[in-house]
């Protein structure tokens, strides 16, 4: 913990360079604060945020990749710490939203449909027996100029 501390005091923030920075921001926006797993530590207020700030900034200048960073905190915390898990966890967070999606306008599709082929099949009845039927017509049209019944 002290090596931790005495790196915060000397690292100063105008001597990072603008890749370091740059990566500093990307890794603390990948990482929760562990206190409540609301809020990376890049937003939040917490002392276990700030000293986590300052522990990706102590890492970063000393030359470990984001990946390394990222693991190093996943073995201390696993994988909750993660703003977005990783692998299987990841997809399957990302990937179920659009199936539910997509089952429900088949969903909706198939229901509107039987509904409209019901209508048709109900308005198709109406006509049929408000209506004579063409051939009923004809026959009448036909009895009336002839005379006599068919």
């Amino acid at each position: 913990m002290v090596p931790i501390v005495l790196a915060l005091i000397l690292i100063n923030p105008a001597v990072a360079s603008a890749a370091q920075t740059a990566q500093i921001q990307k890794v603390e926006k990948r990482l929760l604060a562990p206190c409540c797993y609301t809020q990376s530590i890049a937003e939040h207020g917490s002392d276990i945020a700030v000293q986590m700030r300052g522990e990706v900034e102590a890492m970063v200048t000393e030359g470990k990749s984001e990946s390394e960073i990222v693991e190093h905190y996943r073995g201390i915390y696993g994988d909750r710490i993660l703003v977005v898990p990783d692998g299987l966890t990841g997809r399957i967070l990302f990937s179920l939203p659009v199936a539910i999606a997509a089952l429900a306008c088949l969903v909706l599709f198939v229901c509107f449909r039987k509904m409209l082929r019901s209508g048709r099949r109900e308005r198709m009845r109406n006509v049929s027996q408000s209506r004579p039927a063409v051939s009923d017509v004809l026959k009448q049209k036909i009895e009336r100029e002839i005379g006599e019944p068919l």
